[in-house]
């Protein structure tokens, strides 16, 4: 019987998850112009630019001075983050796009399906005692679908609420480090699940400009899937790895045709 050589097998599997990858990717966007373009009617486009501020959250409590490593993420971003992991979290400010299509079921009751590119993370850096950068960053391709409701409406401008959930497909990921007054150091991350999804809820004010909008928009959203799956060769130190999810919220500007 022939052995694979273990090279060649992680190289095959390499192949394999790719392609299930894009795969993924296409279903999704597929799954979004179904949604977006099944219905012309009493619809209108927009787009809306801003930043995401994220960081990490943990369901089963956070970590606790002298038993961290109860609640470890070594074995999702490496040995470094040993020194940083207990460090109070600063918002991640990142990149936030999004274009989107609103299907008007009432005169206030609305659906809109979106597209979206956000980048999620953490960001432990301190400079205490000495400059540290750590960062964790996310992109993701991600699809939210909204239930919104106008509870205002005054001449030129108009006002909503909305709830819905979100599906995303991770794209890559990578942190930044920089210890000890070293140069930052640009690290891509493995570790990342390739899917995440779950809730938001926020709110936006919009101003009539002739037959469009200019819209102001806030929204926070809390991941219900754990983001990180450990190495088939980590070996377990200590008690366990914790789960670790992404909260936080959007701030972005938008124009509505």
């Amino acid at each position: 019987m022939k052995q694979q050589i273990p090279g060649a097998m992680k190289a095959k599997k390499a192949i394999i998850k790719k392609h299930i990858n894009l795969q993924n990717l296409r279903v999704l966007a597929c799954l979004f112009v179904l949604i977006a373009f099944s219905n012309a009617a009493m619809a209108q486009y927009g787009v809306k630019m801003g930043t995401t501020l994220s960081n990490f959250y943990y369901p089963g409590g956070s970590p606790v001075p002298y038993k961290g490593y109860d609640i470890d993420l070594r074995p999702y971003l490496g040995y470094d983050v040993e020194l940083v992991q207990l460090n109070p979290q600063k918002p991640l400010f990142s990149t936030y796009i999004s274009v989107y299509r609103k299907f008007n079921l009432t005169d206030r009751i609305g659906l809109q399906p979106a597209l979206a590119f956000t980048q999620k993370g953490v960001n432990f850096s301190l400079s205490t005692y000495e400059e540290i950068t750590y960062k964790v960053k996310i992109n993701y391709a991600e699809i939210p679908i909204s239930f919104s409701y106008q509870f205002v409406q005054k001449e030129k401008i108009l006002s909503e609420v909305y709830l819905g959930g979100f599906i995303a497909y991770r794209i890559n990921a990578h942190k930044k480090v920089a210890t000890h007054n070293k140069a930052v150091e640009k690290i891509k991350v493995n570790t990342v699940n390739d899917f995440d999804g779950g809730v938001h809820l926020g709110g936006n004010a919009k101003y009539q400009v002739k037959n469009h909008f200019l819209v102001l928009d806030l929204s926070l959203f809390a991941g219900l899937k754990d983001i990180f799956t450990a190495p088939d060769n980590w070996t377990d130190i200590y008690t366990e790895t914790h789960k670790t999810k992404i909260t936080g919220l959007y701030l972005s500007i938008g124009y509505e045709l």
